[in-house]
Parts: C-alpha cells; sequence; structure tokens
C-alpha cells in the first residue's frame, strides 16, 4: 500500500515537474540571449541601455515580416532580426551615444539618452504597427510536437532555442577569451581610459559591441516572438527580467549572466508552479519572483555571481604545459 502512495506521488510530481523544467529551460534560453546584449552594454560602456528591451520587440517584428514571405522558415527568420538589430543598435550608436561620449557627458545622461531612445522606438513600433495592423501578430512559423519527453512534449522551438542559447555562449565566450578584439573589449571593460593608452581603437572596440550585442538582443526578440506574440511593448514587458538577469551577473559578467537567465527562468515557470500546487499560491503573483531575487542578491550577493571560467581555461594550459614539460 506504501509502495502505491509513493508510486503515486512520484507520478503526480513527474506529471508537472518534467513539463515544468522544459518551459523552464526553453524561457531561460531567451532570457540568456535577451541579456547578453545588455550585459555587454554595461560592462563596456557602464550604461544600462534601456533601448536594449525595444531592440527585442524588432527582433520579434523582423521574424513576422521574414516569415510572411517565407512561412516557417526560423533560420532565416532568426538571421534577419539578428542582422537588422545589429545594423540599428549601431546607428543608433552613431547618432545619439557617439556624440555624447566624445563630449564627455556623464553617465546619468547617457542613461537618460538611452531612455529616449526606447521611448522614441516603442511610439514608432505602436504608429507602424497600428497602420500595418499588426499590434497583436504572430509569426507564420508553426510549433509543432516533435517528440517526448517522460509525458513532457518537446516541440521545433525548444529544439531549435535550447541549442541556439548554448552555441550563442559558447561562441561569444570563445570571443572574448581568444580572439584579439574580443581581448581589447575585456580591457576597455576593465579599465577604460588605460585601454585608450595603450593603443586599443575604442571607438571600433564599442561599434563591435553594439553589433553583437543589439544582434543577440534581436535574436532573443525572435525567440520570444516565436514563443509568445510580437507587441510594441513585448520587450519593455520583459525589460524587468533582463536586468534581473545582469544583476545576478553582476551587471558585466557573461558567464554570470548564463546562470541569471536559467534561473530566473526556474523561477517563474517551476518555482511559481510549485507555489501554486503546494501552497495555493496563485500564478498571478509569479512576476513579484524576478523582483524577489534582484533584492535577495542585491542584499546578500551585491556583486552578483560570475563564475571566472578564464581561471578555468588558465588551468588547462597550465596543465598542458606541465605534461609537455614531463615529456621532456
Amino acid at each position: 500500500m506504501n509502495n502505491e502512495v509513493q508510486f503515486r506521488e512520484t507520478d503526480i510530481l513527474l506529471g508537472w515537474l518534467i513539463p515544468s523544467l522544459i518551459l523552464s529551460l526553453l524561457v531561460g534560453c531567451i532570457y540568456v540571449l535577451a541579456s547578453l546584449g545588455m550585459t555587454l552594454s554595461l560592462a563596456v560602456l557602464k550604461l544600462p541601455n534601456f533601448a536594449h528591451a525595444e531592440l527585442l520587440t524588432i527582433g520579434a517584428y523582423a521574424t513576422v515580416i521574414v516569415a510572411l514571405e517565407y512561412p516557417g522558415n526560423i533560420i532565416l527568420s532568426a538571421i534577419a532580426a539578428f542582422a537588422l538589430c545589429a545594423v540599428l543598435a549601431i546607428a543608433i550608436h552613431y547618432v545619439v551615444y557617439k556624440p555624447l561620449i566624445n563630449r564627455r557627458v556623464s553617465i546619468y545622461i547617457l542613461l537618460l539618452s538611452s531612455f529616449a531612445v526606447a521611448l522614441f522606438l516603442r511610439y514608432a513600433i505602436y504608429s507602424w504597427a497600428s497602420v500595418a495592423n499588426l499590434l497583436f501578430a504572430k509569426p507564420r512559423i508553426p510549433v509543432y510536437v516533435v517528440g517526448y519527453f517522460y509525458n513532457a512534449s518537446i516541440t521545433n522551438i525548444e529544439l531549435i532555442a535550447i541549442p541556439l542559447a548554448l552555441i550563442v555562449s559558447l561562441a561569444l565566450g570563445a570571443f572574448l577569451t581568444f580572439t584579439r578584439m574580443g581581448t581589447s573589449m575585456r580591457a576597455v571593460a576593465i579599465n577604460f581610459d588605460l585601454a585608450r593608452i595603450s593603443g586599443i581603437r575604442i571607438s571600433r572596440v564599442i561599434a563591435v559591441m553594439w553589433i553583437i550585442g543589439g544582434g543577440l538582443g534581436g535574436l532573443g526578440g525572435a525567440i520570444f516572438g516565436i514563443y509568445t506574440v510580437a507587441t510594441p511593448d513585448m520587450g519593455y514587458t520583459i525589460l524587468l527580467e533582463i536586468f534581473t538577469v545582469v544583476i545576478i551577473a553582476g551587471l558585466t559578467s557573461m558567464s554570470g549572466t548564463i546562470i541569471g537567465g536559467y534561473l530566473v527562468g526556474f523561477a517563474e515557470n517551476t518555482v511559481a508552479q510549485a507555489l501554486y500546487i503546494y501552497f495555493g499560491v496563485p500564478l498571478t503573483y509569479d512576476p513579484l519572483l524576478p523582483f524577489a531575487i534582484m533584492i535577495i542578491v542585491l542584499l546578500f550577493r551585491p556583486s552578483g555571481f560570475s563564475p571566472n571560467f578564464q581561471k578555468l581555461v588558465d588551468y588547462f594550459r597550465r596543465s598542458t604545459v606541465l605534461k609537455q614539460e614531463t615529456k621532456l
């Protein structure tokens, strides 16, 4: 009898836990893609770029437009979203941020300018979407089940978004660690003035940063738009989650951003569902969880969670050198 009760409790647990974990993984991937660009701008320019949220919206609408011509083509839609938002981010930099940086304005002026750019983009999108009758637009990319894991269905979106977030994270980490431009970007992030004196072309580094950050924002918006629906305030609705992720990351850590993205996705889905099932907490309270995480991190770990993968790389390098010296 006890065994039957235990099996029944296990079935009930797995009945909601596995699908919830898969959903948390998908949402976490979206938050990772959406937040990496914000972390880059904070690391290099110390700028919390409010306009980054609007790039997500533009990426979602780029997916909608491309899918009208090429229905079901997720890869082409994602590439278009990345390219459009990368071009837009670098254009905003040259039109707005670069002139202000050249005038050596304070970070508060840059912050206010990013807020103004965000509002301009948001209401420009509202105006265009209203005329185009796309205030609520679902990309013509069907979401269908491709397999099952236990009792949880795996859709084509999970099959693309989860490996994509992993590949992008690894590629960005490799870029920042092993390329000359990535090393220069890390040097600028550590000490802006010293990097300038050392001969690093700051303008080129910042331009590359905006291209990568804007493109990743568009990519995150593309996946988010397919997962939900594209609206003019779509990016604004997850701005809190993005800031929570970068606060968990200590504002500047790429590895911490990856941890933060999955942590927020897990909290908003699996934790919220567990609170509802076992304690009767309504799911309408789940937007409070990012606030709670943000407050806890700021109170107990204001430096964030940022594992240093460079130390791991250096460890393996030293191990390789020691092995070669031993052989000699």
